[in-house]
């Protein structure tokens, strides 16, 4: 591993679009990376932009994106906006000759995102979309054991997210967290499985090495009643649970279940199990919190082991300082473009992958049948935001 000097020889500069909830987490994690430096910041509100800036001493301001994108000293830029609004503005990043590092998911449909993943391919640019769970050391460990067949043979996996009462601008409320555009289908395309389904699901299919998809079975759901002072103003257009079950090749199979709301005290954790043993991976957003459970037989009988990440995680980067690159999306994307590591997980590609079986979800439920992976990739439609009404004027995607 370099030492700190060297790493500061290679200095990325940092642009952000967009300065609502989630882009206090990206910034937070960029003023932790040594040669990272997020030089602008772009909002259609000044206020808000002003207050972001503020708050972390970003020099420049924009309140159109295109002045920013017009800087020849900004390497990357990181997009914090609104789903269908991610795929419009990504190529715009790309275009400019700008890597693009994109809040998740990736797109509003996956005829959408299949369309930025094959320009980022063509354009001599790097793009990256935010799957945080994937760089969990749960989710390394459980891959390595994967790969070295501690599992055996894997053949079914499930991957869970619940909420019991959480559905954001509803039950979490405040303007500083959601705005109403994140119920509507206009602006957020879709609701559980878009917003934290991105996570558990790229992070069971990490696990299991992207296996090629074939067919998928669900439904959705929106049920559970608000009070309507929360929904003063707003569209309540998504869904708030999820259901799928999905045939990968070689007959393996994975259900999925992701809930924003549902009238259940425990619905359990995410799995991984094979002909020689089992994996459970209770999720915890801070790798302190993290466990890892595995089940097998040791001379017949059932055997469980807690593999604990507080202690261990320390250990394993003393042994292995590129763990370090290692610690979230941020610093995992800024070390590969400084060169620090010659090669960086495929997060577009596992996104789209994501994007591929939630689409395949929506549209089972929508036409009563299980859908072909075909099917799904022929049928999907675009949803981007090619027209934006703005305070300043209507900016024009051209895709």
């Amino acid at each position: 591993m370099k030492n700190e000097e060297e790493l500061l020889l290679k200095e990325i500069r940092v642009g952000i679009i967009g300065t609502g909830m989630i882009s206090h987490t990206h910034m937070q994690r960029y003023a932790k990376i040594p040669n990272a430096k997020v030089v602008a910041a772009c909002d259609l509100n000044q206020e808000k932009l002003d207050a972001w800036r503020a708050q972390y001493g970003v020099e420049s301001g924009y309140t159109d994106y295109r002045e920013l994108l017009k800087r020849d000293d900004i390497d990357a830029v990181d997009v914090c906006l609104h789903n269908n609004l991610h795929v419009p503005m990504a190529l715009e990043v790309l275009k400019a000759g700008k890597h693009c590092y994109c809040e998740k998911p990736m797109a509003g449909s996956y005829a959408d995102a299949k369309l930025l993943y094959d320009f980022a391919k063509t354009c001599g640019k790097e793009l990256s979309i935010h799957l945080e769970a994937l760089f969990f050391p749960q989710s390394r460990v459980a891959k390595e054991m994967v790969d070295n067949g501690a599992l055996g043979k894997v053949y079914h996996a499930r991957s869970v997210g619940y909420r019991r009462r959480m559905r954001p601008g509803l039950d979490i409320t405040g303007p500083a967290l959601f705005q109403p555009e994140f119920l509507t289908a206009e602006y957020a395309g879709h609701g559980a499985l878009y917003d934290m389904g991105v996570y558990h699901i790229s992070q069971i299919l990490y696990i299991l090495g992207i296996p090629k998809l074939e067919r998928v079975s669900g439904m959705t759901y929106q049920e559970i009643g608000a009070d309507p002072r929360a929904l003063e103003g707003k569209k309540f257009e998504v869904e708030e649970l999820g259901l799928g079950f999905a045939k990968y090749e070689n007959g393996l199979t994975l259900d999925i279940l992701e809930s924003w709301a549902i009238h259940m005290d425990n619905i359990g954790d995410s799995f991984v199990v094979g002909t020689k043993g089992g994996l459970r991976l209770p999720y915890q957003l801070e790798y302190q919190d993290q466990v890892l459970k595995y089940m097998n037989l040791v001379n017949g009988q059932t055997t469980e082991a807690e593999i604990r990440f507080d202690e261990n995680e320390e250990i394993n980067r003393t042994i292995d300082p590129n763990l370090f690159y290692n610690v979230n999306d941020q610093a995992h994307w800024i070390a590969y473009l400084s060169g620090q590591i010659p090669e960086r997980i495929d997060t577009a590609w596992l996104a789209l992958q994501t994007m591929l079986v939630s689409e395949g979800i929506f549209l089972s439920g929508k036409l009563g049948r299980e859908v072909t992976v075909d099917e799904i990739e022929a049928m999907s439609e675009s949803n981007a935001i090619r027209v934006q009404k703005t305070p300043y004027g209507s900016f024009q995607y051209d895709f």
